[in-house]
């Protein structure tokens, strides 16, 4: 089975406010491109068995998609797609927020971002969220590393605040996603510390010869099995993504290669089980 761990539905005509249309155009990014994105992402998120989907709150960047459009989406495919729920801790009734869509949606995890959300991962609105999901099962998708966005302090998105959660909520299972490009060493030492904690590969086979020494670098330190498979729609596609993962020793010929043994079982990886997330293949 393959599962896309990490995929994004929006609106980007009605969803983005000003702070996020000007860091698009600062970096040359023309949100057209993507065209309709929930139909593209009903069609090329086929490549995989099961993909999670998720919107992004944070007032601080100019993000608001809102759950209920998500919820929705997810339930044009509910054999196949899984729901995340997305809160900023900035607004108010933040955990009400989290509690309806886990009660009433069936939200079966959900997606943080400490850039995005001009937060800190040890802050303690965080620790409200962290604790109501780690009492019902629920994981959490963090957006770790660098991004576009701009007005809030890098330093929320390093993947070593992530250990302290760990230590204080060792039951929690967490994602680190996008390996925390461009601290991937750092996310690695993190991941193979804590039982529950992973990684994701999202959005690195862009930078072909940073993924090929950050995936080196996990199997240097056997963690390779604390990695899973997402694409990042639709930033790219799954299958893209699979196909470049595949095609990831390319970018080195004549240097030691990735085992493709490697890459498969990261691709395959039985990521629902490893989440305790419910699998909508056999509803």
């Amino acid at each position: 089975m393959i599962v896309d761990i990490h995929t994004h539905v929006f609106d980007s005509a009605a969803h983005f406010g000003p702070e996020l249309n000007a860091d698009l155009a600062r970096c040359g990014v023309d949100p057209g491109i993507w065209g309709n994105v929930e139909e593209r992402h009903l069609e090329t998120t086929a490549a995989a068995d099961v993909a999670v989907v998720f919107g992004l709150q944070a007032s601080a960047t100019g993000w608001n998609i809102p759950n209920d459009r998500v919820a929705a989406h997810v339930a044009r495919a509910p054999h196949r797609l899984l729901f995340f729920v997305s809160v900023d801790p900035l607004q108010p009734g933040y955990m009400e927020e989290l509690e309806k869509y886990h009660r009433d949606y069936g939200a079966a995890g959900v997606k943080l971002a400490p850039l995005y959300q001009n937060v800190h991962p040890q802050d303690k609105r965080y620790y409200a969220l962290y604790q109501y999901c780690q009492k019902h099962g629920l994981p959490i998708l963090f957006h770790t590393g660098t991004s576009f966005v701009g007005g809030t302090p890098l330093d929320y998105s390093r993947p070593v605040h992530f250990d302290a959660v760990a230590v204080d909520f060792p039951d929690l299972h967490m994602v680190l996603a996008h390996l925390g490009h461009p601290w991937e060493g750092e996310t690695i030492a993190v991941i193979r510390r804590h039982e529950n904690v992973y990684a994701d590969i999202s959005a690195l086979y862009y930078r072909p010869w940073q993924f090929y020494n950050a995936m080196q670098l996990l199997v240097e330190y056997k963690a390779q099995h604390k990695a899973l498979f997402g694409s990042d729609f639709p930033f790219t596609t799954t299958e893209d993504s699979l196909r470049n993962i595949r095609a990831l020793n390319a970018v080195a010929p004549g240097l030691p290669g990735v085992p493709a043994e490697v890459i498969e079982e990261i691709i395959h990886r039985d990521t629902l089980r490893l989440l305790n997330l419910p699998n909508p293949l056999k509803k």
